[in-house]
């Protein structure tokens, strides 16, 4: 009773300790265009109240609904803001690269 008992246990464990590896939730690489704005909206917390518009109301948007060049336009209002630093511009800048990268392959798959 106590070996069957023991040994049990002992498979319990074994399921339990590998059963956890499998479902280890893995992450998915992002599209350079989502990760871009990921890094250009961290970048925009403390920016004015018009630059966060432009960037919710316009860069957010239009991408959710893959109109890159509408969003490339509100990304280049952003860039071009005077009260941005230098690396905010940067990140502005590398957006719409992707941006236009999007736009580029969406033309090319076309039917």
């Amino acid at each position: 009773m106590q070996k069957t008992t023991w040994t049990a246990s002992l498979l319990v464990a074994g399921l339990l300790a590998f059963g956890g590896i499998g479902c280890k939730k893995q992450e998915q690489p992002q599209p350079p265009l989502e990760s871009s704005i990921q890094r250009l909206r961290a970048a925009l917390v403390k920016a004015s109240p018009e630059v966060q518009s432009n960037f919710y109301n316009g860069v957010d948007y239009n991408v959710r609904y893959e109109n890159y060049v509408q969003a490339m336009m509100f990304v280049d209002r952003i860039a071009n803001d005077p009260s941005l630093n230098p690396q905010q511009k940067k990140l502005a800048n590398e957006a719409i690269e992707q941006l236009k990268a999007r736009i580029q392959e969406k033309q090319h798959n076309k039917p």
